[in-house]
């Protein structure tokens, strides 16, 4: 057929609506995703996708076959939300799934359920229309994103159901998003010796050392970038290894937040605070540091450990995914569409480590993300049904 995707848009636009209605009904705050992965899972069989799979962390994964030789696409969203907050700060209940005043309402709407909906319709949209590209189109749910993009990180991991391209279902306003700072959080320990604090001499007070080291911190060399000008290293929380007000602790522990740009690492950036560190030392000191991870337990049982952030993410805005991508959506949407970094971290880098290339697509505003005000408009979100269904069309068609 005539590849319309606005027609198709429009078409099933309904169907859609209901579905990102019914996922927002559905409490989903990080670690307790399973109601909403059983909704995916049986979404996922009406809509006769070849293959469904959970994997041991609780990741959903559907999967249509393409008719042979293109490349494979897939596309992610994360079931989990953050928490709703002030329930009498909302318009509408945050779990109504409310379609009112142009917009569908709820927690989790524009991060990301709301994208959600149009994913998983694109692939049985595509094959019922009879414009299945020639590779397979992976649509994917993943858990414990807002905690610590523990599902992502996983799945990279492991290698499995990896692909050659992604689109991540963050909120790009249906642009391009192309890069996204990191985030790591740094823990130092800094020890001391305890004493009575009317006689500090007879001990050794990590305050002191604390203080040497915050006004070090003021000349950390960090790294520039064209999209995101500077990383920022901010000291955020210190704690004393005792509550008494009179005594010299024997340990303080200061947390720093640490936002990197994609030319770095996590190494790079541990080593060059590693430098201050023992710039600052002294006699009687000893400083431990580590990347502060999390304990995660998902909502199958499976624990394991998280980083407490996200990697920082760039691909070339040249590249073979962000062309293709954008020229089907100028063709769909008759207008510019631009490449923008976000403004904030995503999985997207747990992905691109291995290979895959990926950029981000969303309908979602990223004003409304974790606000009460959490919604999506409905003019976007059809819009955003005709993107989904043009990028993939056009990135599965692409030669393998």
């Amino acid at each position: 057929m005539d590849k319309n995707f606005n027609e198709l848009a429009e078409k099933y636009f309904d169907e859609i609506v209901i579905t990102a209605s019914e996922l927002l009904q559905i409490p989903s705050v990080s670690g307790n995703e399973g109601g909403v992965a059983d909704y995916i899972k049986s979404k996922l069989d009406s809509l006769d996708y070849d293959e469904i799979h959970v994997d041991e962390v609780g990741n959903v994964i559907g999967i249509m076959r393409g008719s042979g030789g293109g490349k494979s696409t897939m596309l992610y969203c994360h079931m989990d939300t953050v928490e709703a907050g002030q329930l009498d700060k909302w318009r509408y209940p945050p779990f109504s799934g409310a379609v009112a005043e142009g917009k569908i309402w709820g927690r989790g709407a524009s991060d990301t359920k709301g994208t959600l909906a149009p994913m998983l319709y694109t692939p049985y949209i595509l094959k019922k229309e009879g414009i299945m590209p020639k590779g397979d189109v992976y649509v994917v749910g993943v858990v414990q994103e807002e905690v610590a993009g523990f599902g992502a990180m996983h799945m990279a991991a492991e290698e499995k159901y990896l692909t050659d391209f992604a689109v991540v279902g963050e909120a790009t306003e249906n642009d391009i998003a192309i890069a996204c700072k990191g985030r790591i959080a740094i823990e130092l320990t800094i020890n001391g010796k305890s004493c009575h604090a009317s006689i500090p001499e007879t001990g050794v007070n990590p305050f002191n050392y604390l203080h040497k080291f915050l006004e070090a911190l003021k000349d950390f060399p960090v790294a520039y970038d064209e999209n995101f000008g500077s990383s920022k290293i901010t000291p955020t929380k210190v704690t004393s290894s005792e509550e008494g007000t009179n005594i010299v602790p024997s340990t303080v522990v200061l947390t720093l937040d640490y936002r990197s740009v994609p030319v770095e690492t996590n190494e790079s950036i541990v080593e060059r605070v590693r430098t201050i560190v023992d710039q600052c030392m002294f006699e009687g000191i000893t400083v431990d540091m580590e990347i502060i991870m999390l304990d995660i337990t998902t909502y199958t049982g499976f624990k394991g450990r998280g980083l407490n952030g996200l990697p920082a993410f760039q691909i070339d805005k040249n590249s073979e995914v962000v062309l293709a991508a954008k020229s089907a959506l100028e063709k769909t949407f008759g207008r510019d569409v631009k490449t923008k970094p976000w403004a904030f971290a995503t999985d997207s880098g747990h992905y691109a480590s291995k290979g895959v290339q990926v950029i981000g697509y969303s309908p979602a505003e990223i004003k409304y993300c974790h606000t009460t005000e959490d919604n999506i408009d409905l003019n976007m979100l059809k819009e955003g049904i005709a993107g989904c269904l043009a990028i993939t069309e056009s990135l599965s068609n692409i030669k393998k």
